[in-house]
C-alpha cells in the first residue's frame, strides 16, 4: 500500500481512505470465496465529458457516453469491471437478479471517507427480446456493464468513480495499483478544451445505399398496415426503415456527437459502444423514465411536424401540430399505454394537453409524466413495463409487435430501445435510442420510424422519416 506518513495532508487522507476500501473488499472476497467490486470515488475537474471520452478511448473496448446539455449533465465511462448479459422473454428480470447481487456485495467509498455513489450500471436493451444478428454483434438482447471508470458532470460538480474487481487471491498492493493507475490517467487528462475530432473537423464525402424501390416499399407497406388498423385490427402501430452510407473515410464518432450536442441541446446525446460490433450513436428527444429518490420522470412523445424557416410557418406547423386530429390521437394512444402500464404503481401527475417540443429540425407533441412510487420498485422492472411504449411500437402491443416483424425488413437491434445509466442508489436515467445510428467503420446504418393510424398519409410518414434521418446526416457532414 502507498505509505501515508509520506504524503501531503491532503493526500494522506485519500490514501487513507483507499486502504480502508481495499481491506474491506479483500475480506468480503476471501469470505465470500469470489469476486467482489471495488468503487472509489474522488472529485475530478473535467470541463468536457465528450472530450474525456475520446482522450480515454483505447482501441475496441467498452464505452459510454452520455449528455443532456439543456440540464447540465453529462457522464462519460469506459472499461469494463463487470458485464451483466440476458435474453428471453424474462431478460429485464434476469438481469436485474445478477445485477441485485453484485450491487449488494460491492464495496464502495469516496477520496473523502464518505459514501461512492458507484457502482454504475450503463447499456441497454434490444427491441425486441431476443438479438442473434451479425450486425449487431457485442451486444445482445440485455447488456449492462459496471465501466472501469465513469466521470459526471452535473450542477452538483464533477466525480470519477473506478471500479475493480477484486478477487480473493488479490493483494492490497496489486488491488491499490489498479486504482491508482487508472485515477492517474483521469487526472491527465483533466482540463482538456473540447473534443480533438470537433478540432479538426472537415466536411466528409458519403453516398446512400438506399436500393431502387425503396420508397415504393415504404409506401405500400405503411397502406398495408393503414390497413389493418382501419379493420379494426389494432390502433397504431410504428414502423421503421433504415438508410445505409458509405464514408469515403471512416467518420470519428466524438466529432459526429460534438455536432449532436450542439444542435440538439435538449436531447440525450449517446454513444454506446460494447467492444464488438458497430457504434451506436444518437440524440435522442424521448426521455423512457428518470428515477430519482421515489420519484419517477416518464415521458410520452409522439407526433411530429417540422420547423418553420420563419418564425410565424414555425408557429404554424405547431398549431397545426396541436390542432391535428391524427396527430393527437397517435399522441394520446401513447399517453395510455404510459399511465396503464405504471398507474398501479403510485400516484401520477400529467398535464390534460400536450406541449409543442421544439428540436432544431422537428417538433413533437410531449406530455410529461411524474410518478410519485408508492413502494419501492426496481427501476428495471418499471422498464421492462413500459417497453416498447406505444410512440415506438404501436398499440395494441402485440398486435403492433407482431406485425413490425412481419413488414420491416432488417434488424432493429438496440434502435427505438431503452439505453440509459443506473447507480447503486437508485439514481439513473434511460431514454429510449431514437435519431440513431449503427457506425462501424466507414459504414453507417440509420433509423428512423413513424406511428401510423388510420388517417395515415403515406408519403407525409415517408417525409417525417428524412426528417428523422437529418440529425445524424448533418453531424455527418458537419465532421
Amino acid at each position: 500500500m502507498l505509505n501515508p506518513s509520506a504524503a501531503p495532508p491532503g493526500e494522506k487522507s485519500e490514501q487513507a481512505a483507499l486502504s480502508v476500501l481495499i481491506g474491506c473488499a479483500l475480506r468480503d472476497a476471501r469470505a465470500a470465496g469470489g469476486d467482489v467490486l471495488l468503487c472509489y470515488g474522488f472529485p475530478l475537474d473535467v470541463p468536457d465529458a465528450l472530450a474525456l471520452a475520446e482522450h480515454m478511448a483505447d482501441g475496441p473496448s467498452f464505452r459510454f457516453y452520455w449528455e443532456q446539455p439543456s440540464a447540465g449533465f453529462s457522464l462519460a465511462a469506459g472499461g469494463v469491471a463487470r458485464r451483466f448479459e440476458a435474453g428471453g422473454a424474462n431478460r429485464f428480470a434476469d438481469i436485474a437478479a445478477q445485477v441485485e447481487g453484485a450491487l449488494a456485495a460491492a464495496v464502495g467509498g469516496d477520496a473523502g471517507g464518505g459514501e461512492s455513489s458507484g457502482p454504475y450500471l450503463l447499456g441497454g436493451f434490444s427491441f425486441f427480446e431476443e438479438l442473434d444478428d451479425d450486425r449487431w454483434a457485442g451486444y445482445g438482447a440485455a447488456q449492462l456493464v459496471v465501466p472501469a471508470w465513469v466521470v459526471l458532470r452535473s450542477g452538483d460538480g464533477c466525480q470519477a468513480v473506478v471500479t475493480t474487481p477484486v478477487a480473493p487471491e488479490d493483494s492490497a498492493r496489486a488491488v491499490e495499483q489498479r486504482v491508482v493507475s487508472l485515477a492517474s490517467r483521469l487526472r491527465a487528462v483533466r482540463g482538456t478544451p473540447g473534443s480533438r475530432s470537433a478540432l479538426g473537423a472537415r466536411n466528409r464525402a458519403f453516398r446512400r445505399e438506399e436500393g431502387n424501390g425503396e420508397r415504393r416499399r415504404w409506401l405500400e407497406m405503411v397502406r398495408a398496415a393503414r390497413e389493418r388498423i382501419r379493420e379494426g385490427r389494432l390502433a397504431k402501430v410504428v414502423l421503421a426503415r433504415t438508410l445505409d452510407l458509405l464514408c469515403e473515410e471512416a467518420p470519428s464518432t466524438y466529432a459526429m456527437l460534438h455536432a449532436l450536442r450542439a444542435a440538439y441541446p435538449d436531447c440525450y446525446s449517446f454513444l454506446i459502444a460494447s467492444g464488438r460490433g458497430p457504434e451506436f450513436l444518437g440524440a435522442s428527444p424521448e426521455l423512457l423514465a428518470r428515477f430519482n429518490n421515489g420519484t419517477v420522470d416518464l415521458a410520452a412523445v409522439a407526433g411530429t411536424m417540422p420547423r418553420g424557416r420563419q418564425p410565424e410557418a414555425d408557429e404554424a406547423y405547431a398549431r397545426h401540430l396541436m390542432d391535428s386530429r391524427k396527430e393527437r390521437e397517435e399522441h394520446q394512444i401513447v399517453v395510455d399505454g404510459i399511465v396503464r402500464a405504471v398507474s398501479e404503481l403510485g400516484a401520477l401527475n400529467f398535464p390534460a394537453t400536450p406541449q409543442v417540443l421544439k428540436l432544431s429540425n422537428a417538433q413533437h407533441l410531449c406530455t410529461p409524466i411524474t410518478l410519485k412510487l408508492s413502494r419501492p420498485v426496481p427501476m428495471l422492472t418499471l422498464l421492462e413495463r413500459v417497453h416498447p411504449t406505444a410512440a415506438v411500437g404501436g398499440h395494441p402491443r402485440e398486435e403492433a409487435l407482431r406485425l413490425i416483424r412481419e413488414c420491416e425488413r432488417f434488424e432493429r437491434g438496440w434502435y427505438a430501445a431503452p439505453i440509459g445509466w443506473m447507480n447503486a442508489r437508485g439514481q439513473g436515467e434511460f431514454a429510449v435510442a431514437l435519431r440513431a445510428g449503427a457506425l462501424e467503420g466507414r459504414r453507417l446504418r440509420l433509423f428512423a420510424g413513424c406511428g401510423i393510424v388510420a388517417d395515415s398519409d403515406p408519403e407525409r410518414e415517408y417525409e417525417e422519416t428524412q426528417i428523422k434521418f437529418q440529425p445524424l446526416l448533418a453531424a455527418l457532414a458537419a465532421e
